[in-house]
């Protein structure tokens, strides 16, 4: 019988925890939040936006690095130290809104607002797990502003 099983799992520095933890909670939604991005970045590849698609990119290989370091904080080789201010320039770009948006103006759009709200649930673990265990601010930092490019992307791709 494996420790999965039982309700429990390691992380990577070999520590035993349960599976309702709010570390693996906070773990799982970030996997989740990368395999929405892929389905993004697979709809931008259909439409030929390869910059949107390289950028996108980049912010799933940050969530691994993020995953890892959630789950061995103490290990530098997974030290999260992304610049947000990248996130904050793209940001920049979109135009104020002055109405509600109702996800589902296209396939690609609606993607991106559910892989916003899933990156706004994360940001909400992370905080949670931050008060289990010490974690980087700059992650958590980075979530927010995540959640914010995606939808200024989602109202650039309708």
């Amino acid at each position: 019988m494996s420790a999965g099983d039982n309700g429990k799992t390691f992380d990577l520095s070999g520590q035993h925890l349960s599976k309702n933890s709010v570390l693996i909670h906070l773990i799982g939604t970030l996997d989740e939040l990368n395999s929405h991005l892929g389905l993004v970045k697979a709809l931008l590849v259909e439409k030929e936006r390869k910059d949107s698609c390289q950028f996108i990119e980049g912010i799933q290989k940050n969530l691994m690095i993020l995953m890892s370091a959630v789950s061995d904080p103490a290990n530098n080789v997974y030290n999260f130290s992304d610049d947000i201010t990248v996130l904050e320039k793209e940001i920049e770009k979109s135009s104020k809104l002055n109405e509600f948006v109702l996800p589902g103006k296209n396939v690609l759009e609606a993607q991106i607002q559910i892989a916003r709200t899933v990156a706004r649930r994360a940001e909400r673990l992370f905080t949670a797990a931050s008060e289990e265990k010490p974690l980087c601010p700059k992650a958590g930092a980075y979530l927010n502003r995540l959640s914010g490019y995606l939808f200024f992307l989602s109202q650039k791709e309708t």
